[in-house]
Order: C-alpha cells, then structure tokens, then sequence
C-alpha cells in the first residue's frame, strides 16, 4: 500500500505494511502494537512501540511493517 503522507492516522493488520514516499521530515507515533519501520539506504532498523515516535530523516522509500497489529499517526513535516 501507498500513501500519500499527510497527517492522518493509520491502522496496520499484523505483517502488513505501507510504503511511504519522500516523507523525510514525516514523524509517525505508534499509537498501538508495534511496527518496525526502515528507510532506503539506511542500515538502523527502527522498531516503535505503543507510545514511541520517530521522524523519517531520508527520502526515498520508507516500509513501515506492523509485527503486531497497530495503529499509527502521521504528521506531515513537509
């Protein structure tokens, strides 16, 4: 799934997930479950529990995979 990153809150099933594109700047809050986020060329693996945020800080394409069933907020930095 693609999304357009605006702010807006998201829900992922467990092992699904949503790519988001040129969204440096982005930040995402797990609201519930967890995701393990990753961004293209950066070697961290970024893992997100309920009440935890992080800030895409690289464009190109970021996959934000649910490992537990999740919901997630985003606020457009851009």
């Amino acid at each position: 799934m693609n999304i357009q990153l605006q702010q807006g809150r998201l829900q992922l099933a467990r092992s699904r997930h949503v790519q988001v594109i040129d969204g440096r700047g982005s930040a995402m809050h797990c609201l519930a479950g967890s995701v393990w986020v990753t961004q293209d060329g950066d070697p961290r693996d970024i893992v997100l529990a309920a009440g935890e945020s992080f800030t895409l800080d690289r464009d190109g394409i970021a996959i934000v995979y649910a490992t537990a069933d999740a919901a997630i907020a985003f606020c457009s930095g851009h």
